[in-house]
């Protein structure tokens, strides 16, 4: 016959010898003198065969010495660690469910979506808590120790996003949540497109005692075309399209009014390149496959019209000259004073001047032409202190001073990877008003801006003797420095991948794919279009790995075959507490005898 409990610590059985100086103590008490009563002689004297019994009787109506019997056995079998075993099922406490909402899981597997085989199941699997982990390329808790009605509900509110899938940093992340036991359900098509690898980080889980079962929402291979890359530039864009089918595929292509055929091989990689239209435009691929999100590509770029540059010099600067010629974003125009072109320009270059030749007005018009919203870029020259530039210099200047290295004081796109180098001396300049310093010499601005109306003044102060205007970044400067202060976009920061974040200089209303929100930062998850205050961002997915809908090999339990199982475990239950409560209860016990007697 088994034993309902086991130990731990057989040795500590020992320990019972404790009992020894207890009945040892009971043996030796003082007795009752007997006294001699003759008309009972011959009652004693046959007393003698029954003394066993006798004293057997005796310690069965002893109740203190049971009781204290109970209590030394009950703390020496504490000694030896006594336990129980159970069965104990370790996924009824908590289910963590990992929904993959990334852009593969709208594949369309027949009349339903992958990601609708992913709810439809997670609705059969809810326990007593659930909780939700998307598994997109930021994976993220999106619902916490809820009951099946909330999680329910829960579920059926979610989308697919149009991101690639971080699958395995989603079940790390479950691990944390769930700690040391409890089911995680993984559903998706286990298209893993970054991070760790999911078999890799089911095996974490499972080395914590974590159960973690794959289900694949994944059905028969798909038929997929897609747009995997886009190169957009100023002039040109190239899109590199991809066919994942057995065969040569002929895709039609459509951008914006403009319709060709692509000819794909099996498997291959064909590019199409294009004029870049200006403002927005639509790209479709009308193929008829299985995974729609990698057919449509949007393209932002800048309004046509190039920014109008007026050099106003009479000995112009040959480097300068050629630097803004030779970017292809600007038209430049170059006068010598007194003669000033008529027209609108869109800044305005002011480089060796002789004042002398200057007409009466033509700095104030100047002037009057920032308010209205243009930019006017003074270069510092030997006599520029003795020139009234008629409140266009936003500095004051005072002298020469001690030239060294250029540090650059903030960060912006026309700084950005430029090396000054350094200048032999510098002429000394204090900033009038609020404005930005972007650049100095032992703490002596160099370059400045300054918001003056609806436009801008700017103070070049890096001198013509300097080697700058030898280094290849001289030219990538003026044509950044045109391009911010006229506000132009460059078409690569106007076209993003899902997945990335758009960081702005300050909260400001932005129109996405889905609603409208006031944000700073913004996590792009949805592929489309995002309407800010000055410009039109596109966000497109473009990724090889996600349009890649079938899997080389197949991971977990088809969707159609899982079922859930209780997942069980023999577990020790330690009678230590038990019996130190028994003997705790013993002592109480014995008081309240002891009182009852009458002994206290």
């Amino acid at each position: 016959m088994a034993l309902p409990f086991h130990l731990d610590n057989p040795s500590g059985i020992w320990a019972l010898l404790l009992l020894l100086p207890l009945i040892i103590l009971y043996l030796i008490r003082p007795r009752p003198k007997p006294m001699a009563i003759p008309s009972l002689m011959f009652f004693l004297k046959s007393t003698g065969s029954r003394k066993l019994t006798s004293f057997l009787k005796q310690i069965t109506h002893d109740w203190l010495f049971i009781l204290q019997l109970l209590l030394l056995t009950a703390l020496a079998m504490t000694f030896t660690h006594p336990f129980t075993t159970y069965e104990h099922d370790i996924t009824a406490s908590n289910t963590v469910l990992v929904i993959d909402v990334s852009a593969s899981s709208q594949v369309e597997e027949g009349p339903r979506t992958r990601f609708d085989n992913e709810i439809a199941q997670a609705k059969k699997l809810l326990g007593t808590k659930n909780t939700v982990i998307l598994a997109k390329d930021v994976p993220y808790i999106a619902l916490q120790d809820a009951t099946p009605e909330e999680t329910s509900s829960f579920l059926l509110s979610l989308k697919p996003q149009e991101t690639t899938s971080r699958i395995g940093e989603a079940i790390i992340l479950a691990g944390e949540t769930l700690g040391s036991e409890g089911r995680a359900v993984v559903l998706s098509d286990f298209i893993n497109t970054a991070g760790q690898d999911p078999d890799i980080a089911k095996a974490v889980l499972q080395t914590k005692g974590i159960v973690v079962d794959f289900i694949n929402v994944a059905g028969p291979k798909r038929k997929n075309v897609g747009i995997i890359q886009m190169d957009p530039a100023n002039d040109q864009t190239t899109l590199y399209v991809k066919n994942y089918n057995d065969n040569l595929e002929n895709v039609p292509i459509t951008v914006g009014s403009t319709q060709t055929t692509l000819s794909i091989a099996a498997h291959a990689i064909e590019t199409y390149s294009f004029k870049t239209p200006p403002g927005v435009t639509q790209i479709q691929l009308n193929a008829n496959d299985d995974f729609p999100v990698d057919n449509v590509a949007y393209l932002s770029a800048p309004n046509a019209g190039k920014a109008k540059v007026l050099l106003v010099a009479n000995n112009a600067s040959t480097y300068l000259k050629n630097a803004l010629l030779a970017s292809g974003d600007t038209q430049v125009t170059l006068t010598e004073p007194p003669v000033i072109p008529k027209g609108d320009f869109d800044v305005i270059i002011l480089n060796n001047l002789d004042p002398k030749k200057l007409l009466p007005g033509t700095l104030e018009d100047f002037k009057a032409r920032v308010d209205k919203g243009s930019a006017v870029i003074i270069g510092i020259q030997d006599i520029s202190s003795k020139i009234d530039y008629k409140g266009l210099l936003p500095v004051t200047l005072d002298g020469k001073g001690d030239g060294g290295p250029i540090a650059i004081e903030q960060l912006t796109r026309f700084t950005k990877n430029i090396d000054f180098g350094a200048t032999n001396s510098v002429t000394k300049a204090n900033p009038i008003g609020d404005q930005s310093i972007i650049a100095t010499v032992n703490k002596i601005p160099l370059i400045t801006i300054k918001h003056q109306g609806l436009g801008k003044l700017v103070y070049f102060g890096i001198p013509e003797d300097s080697e700058f205007k030898f280094s290849p970044h001289y030219p990538i400067f003026w044509t950044e420095l045109m391009k911010y202060v006229t506000e132009q976009q460059d078409v690569h920061n106007l076209n993003l991948k899902t997945g990335e974040t758009l960081l702005l200089d300050k909260e400001e209303k932005i129109k996405t794919p889905a609603t409208t929100i006031k944000r700073a930062a913004l996590l792009l998850e949805e592929q489309g279009l995002y309407q800010l205050e000055d410009r039109v961002i596109a966000a497109n997915l473009l990724s090889d790995e996600e349009s890649t809908i079938n899997a080389e090999k197949p991971v977990g339990t088809k969707s159609t075959e899982y079922q859930l199982k209780p997942v069980k475990e023999q577990r020790k239950f330690p009678l230590d507490i038990v019996l130190l409560a028994l003997a705790l209860f013993l002592v109480l016990f014995e008081v309240f005898f002891i009182k009852y007697r009458g002994d206290l």
